[in-house]
């Protein structure tokens, strides 16, 4: 059997339960599930579950994570091979020992650098 075509429009809130979601959390960024929930049901007349909210929240929390991208290693750091990492493991370990404790180390290291 064919495929019927596709006639729901997704850009259209009316028809689409999650976008109309996500229009009603952009417009109350600080509401609640079952707030959000009321408000779909009156502005677009969906009947959602507050654990489409929750998955949508979710969702959208993951496309916007703040956690750094990936990048290039070898470009971001001159450590590209093992025995360059146990040299700088030694130098580190004698920075430590040669300033008595991880706060002073760290201190220099900033004072250093910035």
């Amino acid at each position: 059997m064919a495929k019927k075509a596709s006639t729901s429009d997704r850009s259209d809130p009316k028809k689409n339960k999650s976008l109309a979601t996500r229009m009603v959390m952009k417009k109350l960024p600080g509401a609640k599930a079952s707030e959000i929930v009321g408000t779909v049901k009156k502005e677009f007349g969906h009947t959602i579950n507050p654990n489409m909210v929750y998955m949508i929240k979710a969702k959208t929390n993951m496309a916007a994570d703040g956690r750094a991208k990936k990048t290039n290693v070898q470009n971001d750091t001159p450590l590209t091979s093992a025995a360059l990492w146990v040299d700088a493991i030694k130098l580190g370990r004698q920075l430590l020992k040669s300033t008595g404790s991880l706060a002073n180390a760290t201190a220099l290291l900033k004072a250093i650098d910035g």
